[in-house]
């Protein structure tokens, strides 16, 4: 067996792979030998089929079938003991590798096309700066908490009136530009929120009314939202546009969620493990979990917005034409060269960032063992389970034997690995990048967050 590696620039190269009789025959005849074991052909004993037969009926396949397997095994031996980094798999070279002569060659060559790995510079962490917002929770957004969770668990009514809140069932039938019921127009039975229609004049048409009483709107002005619109016609969003005459808004029934008295009982039910007493306690509680829900979102357009900035910051090239070939090569044919072609850019800013994020790890020495995986589980299972306190915590070799079985779930164990990665990775960047801390009101963090993600698309 002989691995050399022509060089053809800095992001290809060309691997030959040369196998001689020697490096197969043994494997093959082994093969042939299990093969004749396991065999049952009429005419001859079971176990006994010569192997004269066995070779004319199967030889063939059973010498390709090995010689893959070392040539797969050896290159990847070889890339390995090399430090050569590659980017997606060894691809067979096509002009070359179809020269070979399966029934009269010995010895083969073997020929595959690799694109490196580029060498990243990456400017210091030091050096790059970010904002890092941190999320008001006044009393306006404990108080929209916990109408939530009063709503949640609430009481249905149905009154006779409709009010500001109400969830209205209402029947849907277009009119013509006469005020008469459309021939083939769109007649159609589904539930209106008001609190979603924004115009208070729009709105204010809708409170007071009884079942049965009916109304004329324009609903796309109404509701001034093409997929509430749809949703509510159950027609295509590209539809809305085409309304042009008013719709005819008959009430079939109306729906009411009286709020949930702030009691003992409530408090009980949205916080079963806490002890809370008081009305003060619950919003407190509250704005406690939200702090933390803020942060958590907060930490997450911090970590992206620096991704972005290190993508663009950072010179990568690609092997672009490889790729693309490995891309369309390995999907199985899921994808057209077309495809590719217009969807490449986001795989290779997701590449860019997987270069990156790899030399960030190896240059801070970043790492996740096995052993942290289980005491993250272990931690998990300490703060969940109702029975553990201080005072009465759960067994250890009882900790022990959860994380065990969980660890038997391959998917779940990786993103175990990965959150634990991505934890260190965010807190890395809290301590080596220029931190800007800024005061900023939810409403004003979720349109600053839209804007931002409409401009990354």
């Amino acid at each position: 067996m002989n691995i050399t590696q022509e060089k053809i620039d800095d992001l290809n190269a060309l691997l030959k792979v040369e196998v001689s009789t020697d490096d197969y025959q043994e494997k093959v005849e082994k093969t042939i030998k299990d093969h004749q074991k396991k065999m049952n052909i009429p005419g001859f004993r079971p176990g006994k089929v010569p192997t004269s037969v066995i070779k004319k009926m199967y030889g063939k396949s059973i010498m390709l079938d090995e010689i893959n397997k070392i040539v797969i095994d050896s290159m990847y031996d070889y890339l390995g003991q090399n430090n050569i980094d590659i980017l997606g798999n060894p691809l067979p070279n096509k002009e070359k590798s179809s020269q070979i002569d399966w029934d009269n060659q010995t010895n083969f060559e073997f020929f595959y096309d690799l694109g490196l790995s580029p060498n990243i510079e990456l400017k210091p962490l030091e050096e790059l700066e970010t904002k890092l917002y941190e999320i008001s929770v006044n009393d306006e957004v404990v108080e929209k908490y916990l109408t939530e969770v009063r709503r949640r668990y609430g009481k249905f009514t149905n009154p006779e009136n409709v009010t500001d809140g109400d969830l209205i069932y209402c029947e849907f039938t277009e009119l013509d530009e006469k005020g008469n019921i459309k021939d083939g127009g769109i007649n159609y039975k589904s539930s209106i929120a008001l609190e979603l229609i924004k115009n208070k004049t729009a709105k204010k048409k809708f409170i007071g009314l009884k079942k049965e009483q009916e109304i004329d709107i324009d609903i796309v002005k109404t509701f001034d939202n093409n997929k509430e619109v749809s949703l509510m016609l159950n027609i295509e969003e590209s539809k809305v546009a085409e309304l042009k005459d008013l719709f005819k808004i008959k009430v079939l029934s109306i729906n009411r969620v009286e709020l949930a008295p702030l009691d003992k009982e409530l408090f009980d039910k949205v916080y079963k493990n806490d002890t809370i007493e008081t009305e003060e306690q619950l919003r407190e509680r509250i704005k406690k979990d939200a702090t933390l829900s803020f942060n958590s979102e907060s930490e997450k357009l911090f970590v992206n917005e620096i991704v972005e900035l290190l993508i663009k910051q950072t010179k990568i090239t690609l092997p672009d034409a490889f790729l693309k070939r490995w891309l369309l090569e390995t999907n199985n044919e899921k994808f057209t060269e077309e495809q590719i072609e217009k969807e490449y850019s986001i795989y290779a800013d997701s590449l860019k960032w997987q270069l990156i994020e790899n030399k960030i790890l190896k240059d801070n020495e970043i790492t996740v063992t096995q052993e942290d995986v289980k005491n993250h589980i272990k931690d998990y299972f300490r703060s969940s389970l109702p029975s553990m306190d201080e005072a009465n915590p759960f067994p250890e070799d009882k900790l022990d034997s959860l994380a065990d079985r969980l660890f038997e779930n391959k998917e779940e164990t990786k993103r175990i690995y990965d959150k634990i990665y991505d934890d260190r990775l965010k807190e890395l960047f809290k301590n080596k990048l220029k931190v800007k801390k800024e005061q900023i009101s939810y409403e004003e963090f979720v349109k600053l967050a839209e804007s931002k993600h409409n401009h990354s698309h």
